[in-house]
């Protein structure tokens, strides 16, 4: 997974693209502990590809380590990136995605 440093109020999509046989369970986790969905701010959902963790209106508090865990039964794959969220407001003009991707393969 990559690095990326991004600032206040941005959005993240953090993408983990998995494939196995059976199809893998997909966890988020933030620092070790589970993420937890927030209404219209954090969520996961499954993907074509695997999942999909999306965090809107970024905060320093946003700022971590994000693992992404696959399991399938037969094998348990992760890896992990560093989310940093910058304490600099960016304009509504130039609100941008930033975006880690994932790859894994149980």
């Amino acid at each position: 997974m990559n690095n990326i440093t991004t600032s206040l109020g941005q959005t993240a999509e953090l993408h983990c693209k998995v494939s196995g046989n059976p199809p893998p369970t997909i966890r988020w986790f933030k620092n070790d502990a589970p993420v937890v969905q927030e209404p219209r701010r954090i969520s996961f959902r499954a993907t074509n590809y695997g999942s999909r963790l999306r965090i809107r209106n970024l905060d320093t508090t946003d700022t971590g380590y994000f693992q992404c865990v696959a399991t399938n039964g037969k094998k348990v794959v992760s890896t992990t990136g560093v989310l940093f969220v910058k304490f600099e407001v960016v304009g509504p003009s130039s609100h941008r995605k930033s975006r880690i991707l994932v790859l894994a393969h149980p």
